[in-house]
């Protein structure tokens, strides 16, 4: 199977892209995802949500924001998906979430802040320098394990190399094997922030806590793949 990667540019390439994102972050389930975004009823709504959400961050033409599409050449179908940032802010990971795609005043919404501005805080207090993030990646399902991940993964490290920056990833536990693979090193875990420990819990609250949202912060150096017992995460 040959594959291409290339910038999106169109805004029709989301009609393909969204059905794919929702059933790939299915499969196998990511205990994230929900906090990311809303919970709707069915699987055409949450597919309109993420393809009117893909279309205005196109349309913002953000310069450091780099959309990706894998296309299989023999097909002309796409198969994979990415989002790299360059994140070379200041501050990078100082700005505050509030999650407003759940309801005010909801535990959904007190639940998602707390786990996502305490991802934000841990990654926030190592990773200061300039660097490419990866804000979201997805094969199609009938795709893995024929090296469409890795080619995404390639595309990002190497403009950060073209750019002279580190690369940083909050990775999923189950994600770790892959990037690793791909040339980035596990640098520690990243456990579930512990305002998330409240006392007395509803049983919605406990439903919330029951995953596992532990994560792994990988990361790679300038220049080459990362070599355990050589290279140093800066922060370390």
């Amino acid at each position: 199977m040959s594959i291409t990667i290339s910038v999106i540019t169109d805004e029709a390439d989301f009609a393909e892209i969204s059905p794919m994102v929702f059933d790939a972050w299915q499969q196998p389930y990511n205990p994230q995802l929900k906090h990311f975004r809303p919970v709707l009823p069915t699987r055409a709504e949450a597919i309109t949500w993420s393809k009117e959400r893909s279309t205005k961050r196109l349309r913002e033409q953000d310069s450091k924001l780099f959309m990706l599409k894998a296309v299989d050449c023999e097909t002309d179908l796409i198969v994979g998906f990415a989002q790299w940032y360059v994140n070379d802010k200041p501050d990078p990971y100082g700005e505050r979430t509030v999650a407003t795609w759940h309801p005010e005043g909801s535990e959904e919404r007190e639940f998602a802040e707390r786990f996502i501005n305490g991802l934000w805080d841990f990654i926030g207090k190592r990773v200061t320098r300039p660097h490419m993030d990866l804000h979201s990646i997805t094969v199609h399902t009938e795709h893995r394990s024929r090296g469409v991940g890795r080619l995404l993964i390639r595309w990002g490290l190497d403009k950060a190399d073209e750019l002279g920056i580190e690369t940083a990833i909050s990775s999923l536990i189950t994600a770790r094997g892959a990037y690793e693979k791909c040339g980035l090193g596990c640098i520690e875990m990243i456990p579930a922030d512990p305002s998330l420990n409240v006392p007395y819990p509803s049983e919605k609250w406990k439903e919330l806590a029951s995953d596992n949202l532990n994560g792994w912060l990988m990361w790679r150096p300038v220049g080459h793949d990362y070599v355990a017992g050589v290279d140093k995460a800066p922060w370390v």
